[in-house]
């Protein structure tokens, strides 16, 4: 590791993503109130923009080091001992996250309970169709860079300070606290997916499974708060218990 890897995970993981994603959030939240709905359109396409540079600088980071891509994790999963468990925990995600929205759909009263846990990220969740494509990209973005920087290169930077499991749970500390923005929630359910996708991003040795689940989580959360927020969707108000 170099100096140039030293300085981009302080600039760029450790302040730049946590306070620059919380500043520019509370920006964004002083735009809608004033332009209303084209504001988060407008906000999708920054952090499209963001995303890339994460992943750009990432790569050219990488490259400067002379390292090889596949090491990165741009590889064809390896088997292993924990395959079966691997298998068990992203087939089960995927089948769940692909249930969550038809529940929405067919069931007004878990669309309803889904509103109500959207509510306090309800102001950056898409509620009509031009909003929902933006997201969508928005979610294809993360889950590909995001998976590259948090990943498939910074854990590897960690395993050259820790042992692999404390460096897996740095990674995922500083994943999670990349989601400031979110609240103590959203930083701790990001740190758990991050020790998810770093789990088997080591046992596979390849970011293939964890890029496609974090998309297919992402993707999940907009199609939902899409089909529960958008104009005329049931609202939670709706129900009492």
């Amino acid at each position: 590791m170099s100096l140039l890897d030293h300085l981009f995970v302080l600039i760029v993981l450790v302040l730049a993503f946590p306070l620059g994603g919380w500043w520019a959030y509370r920006r964004f939240l002083a735009r809608l109130a004033r332009e209303g709905g084209p504001a988060l359109v407008r906000e999708y396409r920054i952090t499209i923009l963001w995303l890339v540079a994460l992943g750009a600088g990432t790569l050219a980071i990488w490259a400067a080091g002379g390292r090889d891509l596949a090491a990165l994790g741009f590889a064809a999963p390896r088997e292993g001992p924990a395959g079966l468990l691997i298998f068990g925990i992203a087939g089960g995600a995927l089948a769940g996250l692909t249930l969550r929205p038809i529940a929405a759909i067919f069931s007004a009263r878990i669309a309803g309970g889904l509103r109500r846990q959207m509510a306090k990220l309800e102001a950056f969740l898409p509620k009509t169709g031009e909003q929902l494509a933006w997201g969508l990209i928005v979610s294809l973005c993360a889950g590909l860079f995001e998976e590259i920087a948090y990943r498939g290169y910074l854990i590897p930077y960690c395993r050259f300070w820790l042992p692999e499991w404390p460096a897996l749970a740095a990674a995922a500390l500083l994943f999670g606290v990349a989601h400031l923005y979110q609240g103590a929630a959203g930083i701790a359910m990001t740190g758990f997916l991050g020790l998810a996708f770093g789990f088997i991003y080591l046992e596979t040795g390849s970011l293939a499974l964890p890029i496609l689940l974090h998309a297919a989580v992402d993707i999940s959360a907009m199609v939902t708060a899409w089909l529960v927020l958008r104009p005329g969707a049931v609202k939670a108000t709706d129900f009492r218990p």
